[in-house]
């Protein structure tokens, strides 16, 4: 815990006398995860919606800079582009990825049962570039017959699923708080019952598990083991509600708040060299953790606090 204090103290510092995110790393002497001896599972990605003030161009340095090994990009109507653009920008990212050794990226994107229409031509451009994974967007419950919704979606996700398997794509759906499909666990394995997980798989975010079941976050974890096919990784607190009574979940830097990480550490999946794990910036960055263009953070400060994400990460899950 001491070598841990010591580093963050040391990036924080750094970021205050103007350095780089690269010149930051490289003055911190347990690094980010390239720069460490021992470093936690890989492949780790980067959720690069709070990098999105910087150009695109400028995105798969960065994230290497800051020790991750992979980009997950957001492809979306509030991303860096939409899937509109995918053919005319994805392909400059593929390139600039694998010139510097960087995983084959994962995108993050909107698409859900309402863009059938859209969705076999999207995939034909993913395989095409050799992306493997990418992020569906969530869904909305039509009516309040959750039982049968999702029994009508579950026979529509077969045969989205199919599209995928012809393609050699993964299409991932993640649990996230809220009233949408997937803010309880439980509803997404009845969403994907039946499904082969290499064609639409589950992308387990544990912060999310644990607010909404803080007491049953490990029996659907283990429910739904053999359906993950990656990881979001991200940590909160439980703090006052500023708009009235009760108790809100609030973000913090990884390893500072309430979630269990060793629960996914001890399994073998979470340790899978295939398996993807996402590492989201959803504390406070001025507003770049809501993807915001202008964030009132200064750029330097921004790449520090992330930085620490990836020794805190490298650091807890090598001890």
């Amino acid at each position: 815990m001491m070598n841990r204090r010591s580093s963050l103290k040391k990036l924080t510092a750094l970021s205050a006398l103007g350095l780089s995110g690269i010149e930051i790393l490289a003055h911190a002497p347990q690094g980010a995860g390239a720069r460490l001896d021992n470093v936690g599972p890989r492949p780790l990605y980067f959720f690069t919606k709070a990098l999105q003030w910087l150009p695109l161009a400028d995105v798969p340095q960065v994230t290497k800079d800051l020790g991750f090994t992979g980009v997950d990009l957001p492809v979306r109507s509030n991303g860096f582009f939409d899937i509109d653009e995918m053919k005319s920008k994805l392909p400059a990212v593929m390139r600039d990825c694998a010139n510097l050794g960087l995983e084959t990226p994962v995108l993050t994107t909107e698409m859900t049962l309402a863009k059938r229409s859209e969705w076999e031509e999207f995939i034909k451009i993913l395989s095409g570039e050799g992306i493997k994974n990418y992020r569906m967007g969530w869904m909305p419950f039509p009516s309040k017959n959750i039982v049968s919704e999702l029994k009508s979606l579950n026979s529509q996700m077969k045969q989205v699923a199919e599209l995928h398997a012809h393609h050699g794509v993964c299409g991932h759906y993640q649990n996230h708080a809220g009233s949408r499909i997937g803010g309880s666990v439980w509803e997404i394995y009845h969403l994907l019952d039946g499904i082969n997980p290499d064609h639409i798989g589950i992308q387990f975010d544990l912060r999310h598990a644990t607010v909404e079941g803080y007491q049953s976050y490990e029996n659907v974890f283990h429910l739904v083991s053999d359906q993950i096919r990656s990881f979001d990784l991200k940590d909160f607190v439980w703090g006052k509600n500023p708009k009235g009574k009760g108790d809100v979940p609030v973000n913090v830097l990884f390893g500072e708040g309430n979630v269990n990480f060793r629960l996914l550490l001890d399994h073998p999946r979470f340790s899978d060299p295939n398996m993807p794990k996402i590492v989201h910036a959803e504390y406070d960055l001025g507003g770049a953790e809501h993807g915001r263009k202008d964030p009132s953070m200064e750029p330097k400060q921004i790449l520090a606090t992330i930085a620490k994400d990836v020794v805190a990460y490298d650091e807890l899950m090598t001890t």
